[in-house]
This record gives structure tokens, C-alpha cells and sequence, in this order.
């Protein structure tokens, strides 16, 4: 089944949205991140990145600055996909 939200996450102290799908595939999560604001999309390739697993981010090739806004994006993530009591 999927899952589309978007999310707000906060890179170089200011607040961006970003548009979220998550597939579960065989048990395993799939993510497909587009950024909304045209600066970032710069730094990513074609303005979107995807992973597998809730790590799989790291696993990603690119430059550092690319790697810190993933990162960022991808706490926000878990903040979505934590089960609150």
C-alpha cells in the first residue's frame, strides 16, 4: 500500500515542504522525496531523490551539502511515520 504526504523540514534555518510517498514492498519501505522550492531542487538530481529502508538515504552518492538536506528530510520523515501511543 502507499503512503503520500508532505512534510515540513527545516535545512539551512529555513522551513521547506516536501511531497512523500512511501511504498511497502515485501516488508520493506520505498521513498520518493520531491522537494517543492526550486533552490533545492538544484542540489538534487531532477529536483527529487529516492531509498530504500528508513537509512537508505546514506547510502546515496552525492556531495555533502545534497547529503545534509536528505539527511534533514529524512528525520522529518520519521517524525511521520513514528507511531504515537
Amino acid at each position: 500500500m502507499a503512503r503520500i504526504f508532505t512534510t515540513k523540514f527545516t535545512f539551512n534555518h529555513q522551513v521547506y515542504d516536501a511531497i512523500v510517498t512511501v511504498l511497502d514492498q515485501n516488508g520493506e519501505l520505498n521513498f520518493t522525496v520531491k522537494v517543492q522550492d526550486l533552490d533545492l531542487q538544484e542540489l538534487l538530481p531532477d529536483g527529487h531523490f529516492q531509498y530504500r529502508g528508513r537509512k537508505g538515504f546514506k547510502d546515496i552518492e552525492t556531495d555533502k551539502l545534497s547529503q545534509s538536506l536528505m539527511q534533514s528530510i529524512a528525520a522529518s520523515i520519521e517524525k511521520h511515520l513514528v507511531s504515537k501511543p
